[in-house]
């Protein structure tokens, strides 16, 4: 099964970051664009969270109310992501939820590549009927913004380009 790419142009303040500055600019960068878009975002890595003892009441909180949305919306299926988080270690970066539907985001800066364990995880969760999508923050020079791919075999079907004029089209 095809996984979407989706491809970001990467913001002006980000281009020029050093390279300490860049860890984790794609999960703050895209984040904040899920929740502009009206996600409500939660990190796929905390979903075992709720199994701690010590623990903020507001994070306990968060986790809480994802847990409920994903038993009312899909029975069962919590134990098995806590399951995947702790065996797989590739579930996406974020859990997202908006109008009744769940949304698994991994993000990705530029030339980064899905590591086998996230595939892995990816797979399963579609086959559990989850809608999985890789987003990335690419350089401008990226024509493509929205792409299928198959991550067992590799290929890649561009669906949309960026189509730009130049300033030599645009004078005439």
């Amino acid at each position: 099964m095809p996984v979407v790419f989706r491809y970001y142009p990467l913001p002006d303040h980000c281009k020029n970051a050093p390279g300490y500055r860049r860890k984790g600019m794609s999960e703050r960068e895209l984040r904040k664009r899920l929740e502009r878009q009206g996600w409500t975002v939660w990190r796929g890595a905390l979903i075992n969270i709720l199994r701690r003892d010590e623990l903020y009441p507001n994070v306990r909180r968060k986790y809480e109310i994802l847990k409920e949305l994903l038993q009312d919306h899909h029975p069962h299926h919590f134990e098995l992501l806590e399951y995947y988080c702790a065996v797989h270690h590739g579930l996406p970066d974020f859990l997202c939820f908006r109008n009744k539907e769940f949304l698994f985001v991994e993000c990705k800066l530029g030339h980064e590549q899905l590591l086998p364990g996230q595939k892995i995880c990816i797979q399963k969760l579609q086959k559990l009927g989850f809608k999985v999508e890789v987003h990335k923050l690419v350089q401008d020079c990226t024509k493509t913004r929205l792409a299928l791919v198959d991550l067992e075999e590799g290929e890649k079907i561009v669906i949309e380009k960026q189509l730009r004029l130049t300033k030599k089209l645009m004078k005439v």
